[in-house]
């Protein structure tokens, strides 16, 4: 299969020293039991998670030659394949069986199975392939009424399936798209797994795991009524031990976000960001307002719209970039502030954005946001805007812009957006961001972001970013081993235009 029609099929094999370390958490306790006899694998690919299932059996004088080891793969020639590399391998009693494992086909069955492991398909209900069949949405609206929604990935589907193959007692171990964690449709198979059972491990920030741009969480789900209040908690992309993340479940069981973090973050305790500012978020009836009354011109009549596209780090580039709004481009998109007074169901967010402010673009790799120093600036949705002028505007866009936050909102938040590497916040989450406490580095910070605003060349903007990161760093009482820098550096976006910023 080629690297195309394995992407297309959201098909990513799993590497053998991830699948190592997923058959060990998942099978050993276990195992130690002597409670696993059947594993399955319902996305088997050519077998690497059931021979590491297999290496893990084996060590427990269990599975001699894959015995009660069954697969099952939706592309026939892979599953041949398979059954030929597990057979050569000397695993001859495994078995991979050629179906789709969400249609059922035997020997799949509730509760048929001590453990399920699995690194399924990978594939947005948006892209074409990734369209659930009329019959089958129906078929997995009867077996998982409270699993699917309208936008769940393919592979939260296969998490919601495996609770009910296993049987009381038994264990899933499964990788998955990181926006699991996260994403408001994949919310009902997250409360199903933690009405089904407990979280016993969290692997969290697998990037660079596939050959493919798309981070990964890995969890292991057991299927019992016990509530762990900790959980062991892995990171990186060789999912190694990072100690353990503590796990409210009741109040997760509505689908609530999970946590990817097992150390608090410096300074979260302290001020946040909604205690001083208040973030304004436009919505869609703001879009077709601005959308509806738009016109292209240089002249200064009318507010400037601008963008996500329009805001680098520290600065606006409106005018010397165009615009993308409602499929057309803009080169100086302006709104007239008479033609948005007419829809008074804006009103409100058409007078609290005409004020100095900082604007925060969204699906951005790292958070990226400007200032508004005038206050005559549109804010295009979904930019979210937070009033603030002055000194203060500058030092809350060095806060906002500064490494710390961009990897704890990250933590949060990665996942959320259409790119799995980039970061999507609302209102509410940015206002939830910690504020470092008053300090001369803070002002440091403020500065640099002024200065970085103001630079006309790459080697000036970078020197002024930097500066800031540092800066920032210090303020929020990071060690210099654990200021981010170093990680936003490698992520921010290249400088686009020779001249100031608006």
């Amino acid at each position: 299969m080629t690297r195309i029609s394995r992407r297309d099929l959201g098909d990513f094999p799993t590497p053998p020293a991830i699948a190592d370390v997923l058959a060990r958490v998942t099978l050993d306790a276990a195992l130690r039991r002597g409670d696993v006899r059947t594993v399955l694998d319902p996305a088997c690919g050519e077998g690497a998670l059931l021979a590491a299932a297999c290496r893990r059996m084996e060590r427990y004088r269990r599975g001699a030659g894959g015995a009660g080891l069954i697969g099952v793969e939706i592309d026939q020639g892979r599953a041949r394949a398979g059954q030929l590399a597990l057979h050569r391998a000397g695993l001859t009693a495994a078995q991979i069986f050629h179906g789709d494992a969400l249609r059922r086909p035997p020997p799949l069955q509730d509760g048929a199975f001590d453990a399920v492991i699995a690194n399924p398909p990978f594939l947005s209900p948006t892209a074409s392939r990734g369209v659930l069949t009329p019959q089958l949405r129906q078929e997995l609206r009867a077996r998982l009424p409270e699993g699917l929604a309208a936008l769940t990935n393919i592979a939260a589907l296969f998490l919601a399936d495996a609770l009910q193959l296993v049987r009381p007692g038994g264990v899933v171990g499964m990788i998955l798209p990181a926006s699991f964690l996260t994403s408001r449709d994949a919310a009902p198979v997250r409360a199903a797994a933690l009405r089904a059972g407990s979280i016993e491990w969290l692997w969290t920030g697998g990037t660079g795991v596939f050959d493919a741009s798309v981070t990964v969480c890995g969890v292991v789900v057991r299927r019992d009524g016990r509530q762990r209040p900790r959980v062991p908690h892995a990171t990186g992309p060789t999912a190694r031990t990072s100690g353990r993340l503590a796990l409210d479940a009741t109040l997760l069981r509505d689908g609530g976000r999970w946590p990817c973090d097992s150390t608090p973050a410096p300074m979260t305790e302290g001020a946040r960001i909604g205690d001083t500012f208040a973030p304004v978020a436009g919505f869609r009836r703001h879009y077709y307002a601005v959308s509806g009354a738009l016109h292209d011109s240089p002249e200064e009549r009318g507010r400037p719209v601008v963008t996500a596209g329009l805001i680098d780090p520290g600065r606006i580039l409106w005018g010397r970039i165009p615009a993308r709004i409602a499929k057309s481009l803009w080169h100086f998109p302006r709104v007239d502030d008479a033609a948005l007074a007419a829809h008074a169901d804006i009103a409100g967010w058409r007078s609290a954005t005409a004020v100095p402010k900082v604007l925060v673009a969204t699906q951005t790799r790292v958070i990226e946001c400007a200032v508004d120093e005038v206050g005559d600036v549109i804010p295009g949705v979904p930019v979210i805007a937070l009033p603030a002028s002055g000194r203060t505007a500058w030092r809350l866009a060095a806060a906002l812009s500064s490494p710390h936050l961009s990897a704890l909102a990250f933590r949060r938040h990665a996942g959320a957006a259409l790119s799995p590497d980039a970061i999507k916040m609302s209102g509410a989450e940015i206002a939830a961001l910690p504020l470092p406490p008053p300090s001369p580095a803070w002002d440091r910070g403020a500065q640099a972001m002024h200065d970085a605003s103001r630079a006309t060349t790459a080697s000036a903007w970078t020197a002024a970013l930097d500066r800031m990161a540092d800066a920032m760093g210090v303020a929020y009482g990071l060690s210099p081993r654990d200021n981010p820098h170093e990680w936003w550096r490698e992520r921010l976006p290249p400088f686009r235009d020779g001249g100031a910023s608006r």
